[in-house]
C-alpha cells in the first residue's frame, strides 16, 4: 500500500501544471544563463569561482527550492483539504508513510528540473570546459539536489500547519523568502554576527540550508576557500576543506529529517 501511495503521489506531482512549467523555467533560466556566461566559462571553467558559474549555482538553489517548497505544502494542504488524507488514515496508512510519498514525490519533482537544467547547461558549455571539471559539475549538482530535498520537506512541514491551500502557497512563499534572502539580511542588518567573529557567522550559515549549500558549492568551485575570504580561511584552519563540506552535508541531512519529524508528528496528532 505504502509503494502504491508513493507512485500515485508522484504521478499526481509530476503530472501537474506546475511541475512542468518549473522544468521548462528552469531548463530555459539554465540555457540563457550558460550562453550569456559563456565567455566565462571557456576562461575559467568550474575549476574556479567565476561570474558564471556562481550565477548558475545561485540559480540552482534558488528556483528548485521555491518549486519544492511550494509543491510540497500544496499538496500536502490540499490533500487534507480535499478529504484525501482522511480516507487515507481510514485505510490504516499512518501519518509517517503519507509525508515520506508526498516529500519523496515532490523532491523527485525538484530533482528532474535540476535535471533539466544541468543537462542543458552541460549541453552548451562541453567544448568550453575541461573534462577534468566533470566531477565538480557532478558534486555541484548534488549539492542541489539535497538543497532541493531540504525545500521539499519544509514545504511538507508548512502543509501540515495551514488548514487550506491558500494559506499554503502564502506561507511558503514566505518561507521561501525568509530562506534565500530574509536571513541573510537579517545577519547583514544585526551586525551581531560580523562583530562575533567567523564562528557566529558559521552558525548563521548552519542554520540556513539554502546558504549551507551556497556555501558547499563556493568551496567545490574553489578548495582553497580564498572565494569566501576569511570564512573560507577559518574553514580551512579548524576544519580542512573535506571536513567542512562534511559539515556542510551532514546540515543538509539534518535540515531534511527535522522537517518530515516534526510534519510526521504534528499530522498524526491534527484532525484530518
Amino acid at each position: 500500500m505504502t509503494a502504491a501511495l508513493m507512485t500515485f503521489e508522484a504521478r499526481s506531482v509530476l503530472r501537474g501544471r506546475w511541475s512542468i512549467i518549473a522544468v521548462l523555467a528552469f531548463a530555459l533560466a539554465s540555457a540563457v544563463v550558460a550562453l550569456l556566461g559563456l565567455g566565462s566559462f571557456r576562461q575559467l571553467g568550474l575549476g574556479a569561482v567565476g561570474p558564471a558559474a556562481v550565477s548558475f549555482l545561485n540559480l540552482a538553489l534558488l528556483l528548485p527550492t521555491a518549486q519544492a517548497l511550494l509543491l510540497g505544502a500544496l499538496a500536502l494542504s490540499g490533500e487534507r483539504e480535499s478529504g484525501f488524507m482522511s480516507a487515507l488514515h481510514a485505510r490504516g496508512l499512518g501519518s509517517g508513510s503519507v509525508i515520506m510519498a508526498t516529500w519523496l514525490a515532490v523532491t523527485l519533482s525538484a530533482w528532474l528540473s535540476l535535471l533539466a537544467g544541468f543537462a542543458v547547461v552541460a549541453v552548451i558549455v562541453a567544448g568550453a570546459v575541461p573534462a577534468a571539471d566533470i566531477p565538480t559539475f557532478v558534486s555541484i549538482l548534488l549539492v542541489c539536489a539535497a538543497c532541493a530535498a531540504v525545500a521539499a520537506a519544509v514545504g511538507v512541514f508548512v502543509g501540515t500547519i495551514v488548514t487550506n491551500r491558500l494559506q499554503a502557497s502564502l506561507v511558503a512563499v514566505a518561507a521561501w523568502f525568509l530562506l534565500a534572502i530574509g536571513l541573510d539580511l537579517v545577519v547583514i542588518g544585526l551586525g551581531v554576527f560580523l562583530s562575533l567573529g567567523e564562528p557566529a557567522i558559521l552558525a548563521a550559515v548552519l542554520a540556513n540550508p539554502i546558504e549551507s549549500a551556497r556555501v558547499a558549492g563556493l568551496l567545490l568551485l574553489d578548495t582553497s576557500g580564498s572565494a569566501l575570504g576569511t570564512m573560507g580561511v577559518y574553514l580551512e584552519d579548524t576544519l580542512g576543506i573535506t571536513g567542512a563540506l562534511g559539515l556542510l552535508w551532514g546540515c543538509l541531512l539534518l535540515w531534511v529529517m527535522m522537517p518530515l519529524v516534526l510534519a510526521a508528528t504534528l499530522l498524526g496528532r491534527r484532525d484530518l
